[in-house]
């Protein structure tokens, strides 16, 4: 905002907070369920005699279900409206997963799963839908960063609360029940008359190839090492002689470092061609990886903790980074599309990263998992490298966009961010005049 505006409108920064605060209250306590079962239900399930193999395809199926909602919820949402759909969505989760403590089998506990995946991502896209209401876009930036840190913070405060609590027991489950639940009280209190209703998410996965193949597969990586990663490295903890508290406390460093390590290798990405970015990442993953295959429980817990957190932080901003490369290369009336696209590859790589994972630590070794990101990502890395060999120096993009930490939620973060190329011509065609901030220097 410049300074006219602010004149203007001296107000406003201190009312947007407050106008925000119920969606982020909703997320936090969506989060703090979430939290609780991240670590703790594949522990659940091993301790109920599954094997490990069937503990991915069981998670697997969580994943399937987010791709299912973030394509079908809009159809839900947009004849009911939003408030409605939210506690439909809220409601239904919180009773999958009670509904967790009365399943016994396979194939219960996955559709149970599956319909978590689901309404989590339908409960994303209304929040995302508010937040467009509520933020004006010259604080859209602001507003992001507060939803991610809400977002994968309360996650981890979730997980550090449940180290001691009983995996076999009901309180893991009631707890995340009654949290999931509370996120409808803040909802009530969203003072807005006409929030946006999300539309049918365009796909178009071969424009994206064609645009940027290295972020697509950067993108698809992301799913299938990290986030199978919340489901095999529990696992991989018990099977290398962790106690629960231990195994928590490492999947905490996982969660947090991915949060908290995207904002200075986002910074970097800025001052560099983000391919040389997206190398240097594929190169850190390598290298930390090397070393957790040879983990085990004699290693210093505190060398383990540092080696997860930067693992978690360098995996996960592969996304962030991918998708802001592609948007680098994109035109402006495909950036939604786009950035939507490649969350959609991102969810691909999560539904069947759990399946290999956990296959791989069942049968061969717990360290085969981090053969299994060695071999993923030393690809990857090999494929940007011949990307770059063979891009012509005409190509190379000479406005960019600032960095963002993109949430892997819903679509619906992409139709609001503040430094969309085709907002910004939108609001130039209705005479508004655009953010300052709104273009990189």
């Amino acid at each position: 905002m410049n300074s006219t505006q602010s004149a203007l409108q001296p107000g406003l920064a201190a009312a947007i907070p407050w106008r925000v605060a119920p969606p982020l209250i909703s997320t936090a306590l969506i989060m703090l369920g979430a939290g609780f079962l991240g670590s703790l239900l594949p522990l659940r399930f091993s301790a109920m005699g599954f094997s490990d193999g069937v503990i991915g395809l069981i998670a697997t199926a969580e994943a399937l279900g987010f791709l299912v909602g973030c394509l079908y919820a809009h159809k839900l949402i947009a004849p009911v409206g939003l408030e409605r759909a939210y506690a439909t969505f809220a409601s239904l989760k919180s009773v999958a997963i009670l509904g967790l403590y009365f399943a016994d089998s396979v194939p219960t506990l996955a559709v149970l799963r599956f319909l978590i995946g689901v309404n989590a991502a339908g409960l994303a896209i209304i929040v995302e839908s508010w937040l467009n209401a509520l933020a004006p876009n010259e604080q859209r930036g602001r507003v992001l960063t507060i939803y991610v840190l809400v977002y994968g913070l309360f996650f981890g405060v979730g997980q550090l609360f449940s180290q001691t609590l009983n995996v076999r027991g009901p309180e893991l489950l009631f707890i995340a029940g009654i949290s999931t639940t509370l996120a409808l009280v803040p909802m009530v209190a969203i003072d807005v008359r006409a929030p946006v209703l999300p539309h049918r998410v365009k796909l178009e996965i071969l424009k994206a190839l064609r645009t940027s193949p290295v972020s697509v597969t950067a993108c698809l990586l992301n799913g299938l090492i990290l986030t199978a990663f919340t489901t095999v490295g529990p696992l991989f903890g018990a099977r290398i002689g962790f106690d629960q508290q231990r195994i928590v406390l490492l999947m905490a460093c996982v969660s947090l470092g991915g949060l908290f390590l995207q904002w200075p290798i986002g910074y970097f990405s800025d001052k560099v061609d983000r391919l040389h970015a997206l190398i240097g990442l594929g190169v850190g993953i390598v290298a930390v990886a090397a070393p957790l295959v040879w983990a085990e429980h004699r290693m210093p817990f505190a060398l383990l903790a540092l080696l997860f957190g930067i693992f978690g932080g360098l995996a996960e901003s592969l996304y962030a980074v991918g998708v802001a490369h592609a948007n680098d290369r994109a035109v402006a009336t495909d950036y939604v599309a786009l950035s939507s696209t490649l969350l959609f590859v991102w969810a691909l790589g999560s539904s069947i990263g759990p399946t290999l994972g956990t296959y791989a630590i069942q049968l061969i070794t717990p360290s085969a998992f981090f053969v299994y990101v060695i071999a993923l990502t030393l690809a990857f890395t090999l494929f940007a490298v011949w990307r770059l060999s063979r891009r012509k120096a005409d190509r190379i993009v000479e406005s960019r966009e600032v960095f963002l930490a993109y949430p892997q939620t819903s679509p619906e973060i992409y139709a609001w961010l503040p430094y969309h190329k085709d907002t910004l011509a939108d609001q130039q065609r209705n005479g508004a005049a655009p953010p300052s901030d709104s273009k990189a220097s």
